[in-house]
């Protein structure tokens, strides 16, 4: 699946394919440094477009890009931008190791963990914290990607009891934490799954994702494609499909990250 069509997979995931995805057009041949500069900006554009609810995804490949900028021929722009690649990609494998680390001191033997949509970091978290404390895990289908199916069974590959609910029996249950990723963090909110902001209103929301996704920027969330809730709706219906929606910072508890478990306030501070 390319990037621009995946709406399954969180931004770490789609961050590691569009790096992937640039390093291989790196390796392409160029008549100029203007060629693969223009080459690169294109692909960079493209991605990111693409994913305007994941501003850390443009963050990163424009990072290459401008890395890339500082060379004054092809063979050096080139080298510059693999090295930059190479660079981000042990740098976020350095970060999501310490932050699963900090994820896991936060679950204890025996807690009730729910958690919405599939973000790949949460996933991790889960895995390490299981092989050294069993917990009772919720698992939301997610809607209306119902990615929280691929969850389930990637949890219940790993040997992990789960039980799954659709999003709306959430509120059954009296977990100790929500556990969720992140698409993006602001001054002012948290972007992630819709449903996510429902779930802050009622339990402790924790938010497991690395320093790469704040922004100062707002973040645009697209609507998008309706046949996804409601196939050929009469006229009277008006059909609305965001996949994300925007939690205030005050309705977190606490954000996971490779600096340690910091509060929202502190998280408000280094935006």
């Amino acid at each position: 699946m390319r990037i621009e069509d995946d709406n399954l997979s969180g931004a770490a995931i789609l961050t590691q394919q569009a790096l992937y995805r640039i390093e291989s057009l790196v390796e392409g041949a160029y008549s100029s440094r203007e060629a693969f500069l223009s080459a690169l900006e294109q692909e960079c554009t493209t991605i990111s477009e693409s994913h305007k609810s994941m501003p850390s995804i443009r963050t990163v490949l424009f990072q290459v890009y401008a890395d890339a900028e500082k060379g004054k021929t092809a063979s050096q722009a080139i080298h510059l931008a693999r090295k930059s690649i190479a660079t981000q990609i042990q740098n976020n494998r350095n970060a999501e190791s310490s932050l699963i680390a900090h994820g896991c001191s936060l679950i204890t033997r025996g807690m009730t963990i729910l958690t919405h949509s599939r973000s790949s970091t949460v996933e991790k978290i889960l895995f390490h914290a299981y092989e050294k404390t069993p917990f009772r895990l919720i698992v939301t289908e997610s809607r209306p990607n119902n990615e929280g199916r691929l969850l389930a069974y990637a949890l219940a590959e790993r040997g992990i009891p789960t039980t799954f609910v659709v999003d709306a029996a959430a509120g059954r249950f009296h977990p100790h934490m929500v556990l969720v990723g992140a698409d993006a963090v602001t001054r002012e909110y948290v972007v992630n799954k819709i449903g996510t902001l429902l779930l802050a209103a009622h339990f402790p929301l924790y938010v497991a994702c690395t320093t790469q996704k704040f922004t100062s920027e707002d973040v645009e969330i697209q609507e998008e494609n309706p046949d996804e809730v409601l196939l050929n709706p009469p006229s009277e219906i008006t059909v609305e499909n965001f996949y994300f929606d925007r939690t205030p910072l005050d309705m977190v508890t606490a954000f996971v990250t490779e600096r340690g478990i910091l509060t929202p306030e502190e998280v408000h501070h280094l935006l």
